[in-house]
């Protein structure tokens, strides 16, 4: 009988090789990713094509898309850092080859912790229902902890499933958070403080002492500590949600000033409403203002003129009228500290530059030579001030300002490449325009059934494109359209070209494959996160700079970049 083997993976790159190696028997490989950073998906795609991605909803939603993915009558459901031993492989083969077989095997797991084997501390009766026909088992609703609900017997495999479950104590903490934060959001408990003072000593009792865990030597005793701080860990968290929700739960949030910067901000809107109910974003831009808008975890979006100290006021009395107690800015500037502060906002978290130290009670003290962290992993730090117990595992960027109503009609060909050949922010982040013109140009001419539509401002038009490009009937202008008329046409392009611009950050949030060209900022800062990216950087001495204009005049890192480059590298 075939067997279908799913895995459901989140940045496992350093387990997935082993994980998917060991399933080389069953007929199939089903893998769900949850928009892996890392090179999970690159890596899988070495031992399977049947990948799919999807929104990590919980663990149980993931793992039974697996299953409806899968074809075979026998499900084998291994995480990604387990492994099916040899002796284990053969029992498999064996079951489901007989006749007589039962409608689903719980399997025994052999866990490592830090190199380890662990024999006791409770973890030595560890069962897991994994094997089963996929007409009879499912799993159970249960966001963490999930099971098999199986229709029928179950029988027992002795052959170990080999868990390398925790390999160092980062690798621990990193998924007790995640774990810890999924238990409290699910459960709630009367008495949280108590949890907090007990539990976490009778774990370590019951753990060490009952289960003889101090038998595993060193690792028994860190086992047994480390276990007992999650359940502090778990009811602190339970104990925070219950405060949150009966407070109001309210947040504001201080949008960052540039369209990207807000794009790259929504990936975090899921996991903080789920801790504050009300989310309040507040806005110096119409721009910004418009990616947030109609966002589902946003309650309002309060848009001010920084520059008028009248409409500051007015955005800060609206702000009072909501009697928000916690905010955040992420953007460094000293007139969105003291919005914060004349607001009311009592606790106010942000950057420590631009006087926030002196503004702020909670500041963040980021790499001001932006060469060794996202502007995601900022926000996310940035965030964690408020409270470290948010799960932003699932983080996703989301825009809801457009639709899909965009047809695919006469000259727009079965193909949409957007180009982006202009910058708001300055000469020194815009490629130069002859080489856009030369490019786009190779586009039209070399395929014919491809629409290539060029996006930017009213003011934009300015440029000459010259009649060859204007002229063609597969040229699309959309210098001028509305920002909400250019995200549409960007999350239905099949291809970006562009520079390092809030339209890119549009693009990347859509998923669509692009050729991005960075010239004074830093690709590692500000780039893609969820797309396949080309990336074009020269990687002078003098980059990064993050100035508006050369200071040398040259600019060289985006002429160093010729059209035959990117063309030579765009994947259509």
């Amino acid at each position: 009988m075939k067997i279908s083997a799913t895995v459901v993976t989140r940045n496992e790159s350093l387990n997935i090789e082993r994980c998917l190696k060991s399933l080389s028997f069953c007929a199939e490989i089903i893998v769900v990713d949850s928009h892996s950073s890392d090179n999970t998906v690159a890596l899988a795609k070495k031992y399977t094509k049947k990948i799919f991605s999807a929104e990590f909803t919980g663990f149980s939603d993931v793992k039974n898309l697996a299953i409806e993915k899968a074809r075979g009558p026998w499900i084998l459901s291994v995480d990604a850092d387990e492994e099916i031993s040899p002796a284990l492989r053969e029992k498999i083969l064996d079951v489901a080859r007989s006749k007589n077989s039962l409608n689903g095997y719980f399997i025994k797991r052999s866990d490592f912790f830090l190199g380890r084997l662990i024999r006791r501390c409770g973890w030595d009766r560890d069962y897991q229902l994994r094997l089963f026909k996929k007409s009879r088992g499912a799993f159970d609703g249960k966001t963490v902890h999930e099971s098999v609900a199986i229709d029928g017997s179950a029988g027992r495999i002795e052959e170990p499933i080999l868990h390398y479950s925790y390999p160092d104590s980062r690798t621990y903490f990193e998924k007790m958070n995640r774990y810890t934060s999924l238990q409290a959001a699910e459960k709630r408990v009367l008495f949280p403080l108590a949890g907090m003072c007990f539990a976490p000593i009778f774990k370590f009792l019951k753990m060490y002492f009952i289960k003889a865990g101090f038998l595993d030597g060193r690792q028994g005793f860190i086992l047994s500590v480390y276990s007992g701080f999650s359940e502090f860990v778990k009811f602190a968290k339970m104990a925070f949600i219950k405060r949150e929700n009966k407070s109001g739960g309210k947040l504001l949030i201080k949008a960052p000033n540039w369209i990207g910067d807000a794009v790259m901000m929504t990936a975090y809107l899921k996991e903080l409403n789920r801790v504050y109910p009300e989310i309040y974003a507040v806005s110096a831009g119409s721009g910004v203002s418009e990616i947030l808008s109609g966002n589902p975890h946003i309650k309002r979006v309060i848009q001010y003129d920084r520059r008028s100290i009248i409409s500051t006021i007015r955005a800060a009395l609206e702000i009072r009228r909501e009697k928000i107690t916690t905010g955040v800015s992420l953007s460094p500037s000293l007139s969105s500290y003291l919005l914060l502060l004349a607001s009311g906002i009592k606790i106010r978290a942000g950057y420590a530059a631009d006087s926030g130290r002196i503004f702020l009670n909670r500041v963040y003290d980021g790499d001001k030579s932006h060469k060794k962290e996202h502007i995601m992993d900022q926000y996310r730090r940035i965030f964690y001030l408020l409270d470290n117990s948010f799960d932003f595992s699932g983080a996703k960027q989301e825009i809801f300002t457009v639709g899909n109503t965009m047809k695919r009609g006469k000259h727009r060909g079965p193909y949409r490449i957007l180009v982006a050949p202009f910058a708001k922010f300055g000469p020194s982040k815009m490629w130069p325009l002859d080489n856009y013109i030369e490019l786009i140009k190779g586009l039209l001419k070399n395929r014919k059934k491809t629409a290539v539509h060029v996006t930017g401002l009213k003011d934009d038009m300015e440029f000459n494109l010259g009649e060859e490009i204007t002229g063609a009937k597969n040229f699309v202008d959309m210098r001028g359209a509305t920002l909400k008329q250019t995200a549409e046409a960007a999350k239905n392009a099949d291809f970006f070209i562009g520079n390092d611009s809030g339209i890119m950050h549009i693009a990347d949030a859509y998923g669509v494959n692009m050729a991005v060209i960075f010239g004074s900022t830093f690709p590692g800062w500000g780039g893609p996160v969820n797309s396949r990216a080309e990336i074009f950087y020269s990687g002078l001495d003098c980059q990064p700079c993050f100035e508006k204009k050369c200071r040398f005049g040259h600019y060289n890192c985006l002429k160093n970049i010729t059209p035959a480059d990117v063309l030579k590298k765009i994947k259509l």
